[in-house]
């Protein structure tokens, strides 16, 4: 198992508010980068297309409440999850976000600078949901 982790950021939102906004897969419209396309979500699924990628169908399979966020990806060749980790900070929040992929090491070669890169980017506009 392959771990990709984005750095800590924080959030201006309780941990409640930040769990319950990205708990409604609707409100990821917010946060997505612009080269994501063909972005479509329900409150508990989302399919988008990323350059050079499979389209990738995810849902939400575990909810730890104001604590964790899990989606796990649906008829994808390569097996992963996409956890958003919270914790609480006074009366603001900290979050990251990791994914875990069933990846042999050529294939981590060629996808951790673009995986990286994504969970960066997501991470950052995380602070502005």
């Amino acid at each position: 198992m392959t771990t990709f982790k984005s750095p800590k950021v924080t959030v201006n939102i309780t941990s409640e508010e930040l769990f319950n906004k990205i708990g409604d897969l609707n409100n990821l419209k917010k946060i997505i980068p612009p080269s994501i396309t063909n972005f479509k979500s329900t409150q508990t699924t989302c399919s988008f297309k990323m350059e050079n990628m499979p389209k990738i169908n995810l849902e939400i399979t575990e909810r730890t409440p104001f604590s964790k966020i899990s989606l796990n990806a649906k008829d994808s060749q390569i097996p992963f999850s996409l956890d958003c980790i919270i914790s609480e900070k006074e009366d603001k929040c900290e979050a990251y976000l990791e994914i875990n992929a069933e990846l042999n090491f050529m294939m981590k070669m060629m996808v951790e600078k673009p995986i990286n890169n994504f969970l960066n980017l997501l991470a950052s506009k995380l602070k502005n949901i």
